[in-house]
């Protein structure tokens, strides 16, 4: 008599994968090592550095909820989140500025500048020339 054991092996590893970030149902953009993910909900999107392991270190913090980017930079607006999970201030709007960096995780968390203002903003993006947001959730608008 034969054994099913391969079978039942194959078809765990297959439902066990489907849970991981193998398939990331979760990420909504990609660019290099950088990722705009959500873990749970759409209002606890960050951006976050992919890790390569399965795992990810978010370097802007929920709520994101647009963004641009270029070879050089990955510009954020961001709405701060209140005390209950998921929810975020939409009448405060934070704009960050992330300078891709090469190296470790730690690395590229130092090429974040930010919270800053839309004056600020607009002020270091004539001088820099960034890119325009590109990408924006009207539903975390």
């Amino acid at each position: 008599m034969r054994s099913h054991f391969p079978i039942l092996i194959l078809m765990s590893s297959v439902v066990a994968l489907g849970g991981c970030d193998v398939f990331s149902p979760d990420t909504y953009w990609r660019s290099d090592d950088y990722k705009l993910t959500a873990i749970d909900i759409k209002g606890q999107m960050m951006l976050a550095v992919d890790l390569h392991n399965g795992g990810s270190i978010g370097i802007v913090g929920p709520t994101v909820f647009s963004l641009g980017a270029d070879g050089r930079y990955i510009v954020v607006k961001q709405h701060p989140t209140k005390g209950e999970f998921g929810k975020f201030d939409r009448g405060i709007t934070n704009y960050f500025v992330v300078t891709r960096l090469p190296g470790s995780d730690e690395d590229k968390e130092k090429g974040v500048r930010g919270p800053m203002s839309k004056d600020e903003f607009d002020h270091l993006s004539a001088s820099m020339h960034l890119p325009q947001f590109t990408k924006t959730f009207a539903d975390l608008e």
